[in-house]
């Protein structure tokens, strides 16, 4: 049917001028790019399995909007475009966005001391509120120690976070000295938020991110305080005999900030719009988001950098997440207005090559036909 549909499409350009010709060429090519993806992930992805959500996006157009396989074994239910994922790491963005919110309103600046908001002796070295964002703050991780520190019978919250970091100094280097990836600090940093805003951190997020940028379906998760997630797509693991575990209910799954946003393709593309139509805050702070903050590595021929929850090159923004039954993969690219993003409520395809071709597929077609 779609060999079929491209056939039409050919003979149909055949009688067209130039100009016309070269448009239904791009239409041609883009209907082979959604089958080549099609293909692509129906390999990988059975159709009762857990699965995916893509979407690309190119010019201020969603190119592609899909999902395979399903959100819900139990139900049957598919993954579609308006399903709502768990994000990971991804959810780092949005919860520096809540601080960039407080930054666009006066009210912090990053270079501000964390000591004086939360007069702690982990911070009383000067640790800044941009170092917190770009893992340099030389503190040790709160959620690695949670592993075995905390009992796992209890959901833990960003408010045992905040008490960890204020019951001893765990200060590890000086802060600035060394990137050091730190999800614990991310989770620090929704206190932060509440202290300056006096708001909960989930529900600040969702008026003064989410809604501002288009993202309506959109939410920070706290499995101690659940809220409805609409069209949830359950997180999945297989096991040794090759079942599929239902896995939402881990005991961490009570911190925001490091992870625990859901949201959707068709939000997610809002949000990219809004993003690169720099709508959510005033234009001096969407200039801030994608501007390198600390190194990420030193190698001459890949340097990378981390910026306000993103890593950043010349070229591009992106970042991965993976938390249980949960990998999530954005790009934004920084020198062509596209993106592409891949949701997935399982805990394989990540490492099999499947991002890396589907980016390759993608950035073949724009930059043939457009």
């Amino acid at each position: 049917m779609k060999n079929a549909l491209i056939l039409l499409l050919i003979i149909f350009v055949s009688c067209k001028s130039p100009s016309d010709k070269k448009n239904e060429n791009s239409a041609i090519e883009l209907e082979q790019l959604r089958i080549s993806i099609d293909s692509l992930f129906n390999s990988h992805i059975g159709e009762n399995e857990p699965g995916a959500a893509i979407l690309v996006a190119y010019d201020g157009q969603m190119m592609i909007g899909k999902g395979y396989g399903l959100r819900d074994l139990e139900g049957k239910k598919p993954i579609t475009k308006s399903t709502n994922l768990r994000m990971g790491s991804v959810s780092k963005q949005f919860t520096a966005l809540t601080i960039l919110k407080l930054v666009d309103e006066g009210k912090i600046s990053l270079n501000d001391s964390v000591y004086t908001i939360f007069p702690f002796e982990t911070f009383k070295d000067g640790t800044t509120i941009e170092q917190l964002i770009n893992h340099t703050s030389g503190k040790a991780d709160a959620e690695e120690a949670f592993f075995t520190e905390w009992d796992s019978t209890k959901i833990a919250e960003n408010k045992d976070v905040l008490n960890w970091y204020s019951s001893k100094n765990r200060t590890l280097i000086n802060p600035g000295e060394k990137y050091q990836y730190n999800n614990g600090i991310y989770e620090f940093i929704p206190s932060l938020v509440e202290k300056i805003s006096g708001k909960d951190f989930a529900e600040f997020a969702k008026e003064n991110v989410f809604k501002k940028a288009g993202m309506e379906k959109t939410n920070f998760f706290n499995l101690a305080k659940p809220i409805n997630i609409e069209e949830r797509a359950f997180c999945y693991e297989k096991d040794s005999l090759d079942n599929w575990n239902k896995v939402d209910g881990h005991f961490l799954n009570g911190l925001l900030g490091a992870g625990g946003v859901y949201t959707s393709v068709n939000d997610y593309f809002e949000y990219d719009l809004a993003l690169r139509n720099n709508s959510i805050f005033s234009k001096e702070t969407h200039e801030i988001i994608f501007k390198p903050s600390s190194k990420i590595n030193t190698t001459q021929s890949d340097t990378r950098y981390y910026a306000m929850g993103w890593g950043v090159t010349d070229t591009a923004a992106s970042h991965t997440g993976g938390w249980f039954g949960t990998n999530t993969w954005t790009k934004r690219y920084l020198n062509k207005p596209l993106t592409i993003a891949i949701f997935m409520n399982r805990n394989t395809l990540f490492d099999n090559g499947l991002i890396k071709k589907t980016d390759s597929l993608v950035v073949k077609y724009i930059d043939n036909y457009r």
